[in-house]
């Protein structure tokens, strides 16, 4: 009768030592098999033993290894040929990667080792005992191991039993006798007795006993890794490591917060950028980490983090190769402050660039304020919350010509700041690329520092000073070659500017980039001379409910808008829109038009609804009830006078329209806000020391 195979002997040293798959291909016993769930590809952890020790291998995406452990070839108790592996070094650990094994057989019961028995192999290239992979040949000085496999070694870490203890390698040859109550085997996650642990945690002495590539194990530095107290490195954190690590740095942005809704409902996040001596790491915070974590972290402080999620970045959205995500189960503590730990560094990028950059790539930028609008105040379309921006120019010497413009939008708490001041430098932490009708500008930077005490700040300044001396910026700042999108302009440069508008594109026909543009933005300082009394500046509309025309996701249903179109009376009770819809009661809706003139000229502008509100005061049904009781022509009056001559920053959306066989320019408000008589006074003495510096340079 042949006889039964058991695993090799010594076979794991050997792997561990360096030998190759053509020289050693050792039988192992597979003791447990398990799917990585938190990879993005398809992972499986197998736990293998020779009989003396225990190591868990990788099974690589792509392996014929997968294969078979997903056609039930690798069971647990199987005897394997491992034909084809590799051992690699990750972070100052080594791993084994396992890609193919060839099945022999079940191991029979009575040569299967007990899990008791076995020891859990040292895999760190720095241990004391790393070379040979053998425990038994560590100094003979140290306490004996006792290893402590429980039933559940290889579950779950929540299901787990008691983890395996290593023996502290101090310089006394004795050992210590552990605390009263403390777990003789080892402390918490497989380090030493909390009795024998060295003040601030792990030290040197522990390399040899760190957590494996499956971050089953809290992660300790290797030795010279430059962090101290048991903290993991920035630069060394990666999806193995998603384990029980622990990072100290500083933070150095934090977002706002951003709520969203999805097919699972309404969420929120914010995130922040921290960094270490080694490098920096974006982490997001969801739903109740939100609540738990936003009125705690503070920009520029220290911290301890833990109990996070590693995952791979999306270049689109993040920098860096990972990224971090928490939730409310995180843990950070606030630490004393570490001059080690850098504060914000930047890798600028000059303005010219942002045209060749792709949409949402998040970019460092110094640049000088040559523009600064007033705060818009919005209702968005989407979520029909209230929204708060401002638009600023920014100026650099870059570009063909020496000089480059481009406009940063603010939003929000930042968008009231008043520390956007005209001239003055600014650094730009993480500004996000964004498009609009085609042109591309900046937008939401993570963190910026006007007037920066920094040495590159007051050289950009000079070279400002320079060109405003020989060639001063116009006030109708361009971006880059392009139009003036972004900056204030009079009434008259505005019709010089549409003259080159394109017709409006006929249905079906496709963009042409090379031909003149269709829609012009412009932003406009004006006053309101004119308001039609003699007839109604709002319309019923039909309030049924139609498919709009946002995209969905698929197999989504589309969503639903009011129809809007205007309908009229049938009878009592009966109102009918173009589409056929038919309603007891319209909705009314704003639409009126009004002069506004400045000191050049004067034109005409459509008003809807939402800006419409704002210029009234009252809702359209509440104006149109006003309107129609001869007896409220005095609140009516009062109404109207809340309009006229006010002073109003505009936002207009000019396009060329045809109207009785004659081509006209149709000039829509998409956005207005008031004038702060202050900040407009700073504007204009900018203007007139900007024009005197002109003057004195000719």
């Amino acid at each position: 009768m042949a006889a039964q195979q058991a695993p090799t002997q010594g076979a794991i040293g050997r792997i561990f030592a360096g030998v190759s798959p053509a020289e050693f291909q050792p039988l192992l016993e597979v003791r447990n098999v398990k799917r990585l769930q938190q990879e993005a590809e398809v992972r499986y952890a197998v736990a293998v033993t020779d009989g003396d020790f225990v190591v868990k291998a990788l099974a690589l995406p792509g392996s014929a290894l997968i294969a078979q452990i997903e056609a039930g070839q690798i069971f647990v108790h199987a005897l394997v040929r491992a034909a084809e592996f590799r051992v690699e070094e990750i972070s100052g650990q080594a791993f084994l990667l396992l890609f193919r094994a060839e099945v022999l057989g079940t191991v029979p019961e009575e040569l299967r080792v007990p899990s008791e028995r076995l020891q859990k192999h040292v895999n760190a290239r720095t241990g004391a005992a790393a070379e040979s992979g053998l425990l038994t040949q560590a100094d003979p000085g140290l306490p004996p191991v006792q290893p402590r496999f429980g039933a559940g070694a290889f579950t779950t870490p929540e299901k787990r039993g008691p983890p395996m203890g290593f023996p502290e390698q101090t310089p006394q040859p004795q050992a210590r006798a552990p605390a009263a109550g403390a777990n003789p085997y080892g402390g918490p996650y497989g380090g030493p007795p909390a009795a024998c642990q060295p003040p601030g945690g792990a030290g040197a002495g522990r390399t040899g006993a760190i957590s494996d590539f499956f971050g089953r194990q809290p992660v300790v530095p290797r030795a010279g890794a430059g962090a101290s107290g048991g903290f993991l490195p920035i630069k060394e954190i990666s999806p193995y490591t998603n384990g029980r690590w622990r990072l100290k740095a500083r933070v150095i942005t934090k977002s706002d917060i951003r709520r969203f809704s999805n097919a699972r409902g309404e969420g929120q996040l914010f995130k922040i950028d921290i960094a270490d001596q080694t490098g920096e790491i974006s982490a997001t915070f969801f739903g109740k980490a939100v609540d738990a974590f936003y009125p705690t972290l503070r920009q520029g402080q220290v911290y301890c983090f833990s109990r996070g999620q590693v995952r791979a970045a999306n270049p689109r959205f993040d920098r860096g190769e990972h990224v971090l995500s928490f939730e409310e189960q995180a843990v950070i503590e606030a630490m004393e402050d570490d001059r080690e730990l850098p504060g914000v560094t930047y890798d600028f990028r000059p303005l010219c660039s942002v045209p060749e950059t792709p949409v949402n790539t998040l970019i460092d930028v110094q640049a000088m304020i040559c523009m600064v609008q007033e705060p818009f105040s919005f209702t968005a379309k989407t979520s029909n919350r209230e929204m708060v921006k401002r638009e600023v120019g920014l100026w650099d010497p870059s570009g063909p010509e020496g000089s480059c413009c481009v406009t940063l939008t603010v939003w929000g708490e930042k968008a009231l700041a008043e520390d956007f001041v005209q001239g003055a430098p600014i650094f730009l932490k993480a500004a996000r690329v964004q498009e609009w009708n085609n042109q591309k500008d900046l937008s939401s930077p993570a963190v910026y520092e006007v007037n920066p005490d920094d040495p590159r700040a007051f050289a950009l300044k000079a070279r400002f000073e320079e060109q405003q001396r020989t060639r001063p910026l116009p006030m109708t700042m361009s971006r880059g070659a392009q139009g003036a999108a972004g900056a204030r302009k009079s009434v008259q440069s505005c019709r010089d500017e549409d003259l080159h508008l394109g017709p409006p594109p006929l249905p079906g026909q496709g963009f042409d980039p090379s031909g003149p543009r269709t829609i012009h933005r412009h932003f406009v300082l004006g006053t309101v001379t004119n308001v039609p009394s003699d007839r109604l500046p709002c319309y019923p509309s039909c309030p049924g409910l139609v498919d709009s025309s946002r995209a969905t996701q698929p197999g989504q249903a589309p969503e639903k808008r009011a129809c809007q179109k205007k309908v009229t009376q049938e009878g009592p009770g009966l109102w009918r829109c173009a589409n056929g819809h038919v309603c007891q009661q319209p909705v009314y809706r704003y639409l009126c038009k009004m002069q506004v003139m400045d000191h050049t000229d004067q034109m005409e502008i459509n008003v809807y609804d939402n800006v419409a509100r704002q210029f009234f005061g009252v809702e359209a049904g509440e104006y149109a009830r006003l309107f129609e009781d001869p007896e409220q022509e005095f609140q009516l009056a009062q109404l109207n006078r809340r309009v006229l001559w006010k002073r109003v920053l505009l936002k207009l959306r000019a396009s060329k329209e045809v109207w009785q066989e004659a081509e006209r320019v149709r000039y829509n408000v998409d956005e207005a806000s008031g004038v702060a008589a202050a900040k407009e006074a700073r504007t204009m003495l900018a203007e007139v020391r900007s024009a005197l510096a002109a003057e004195q340079a000719a």
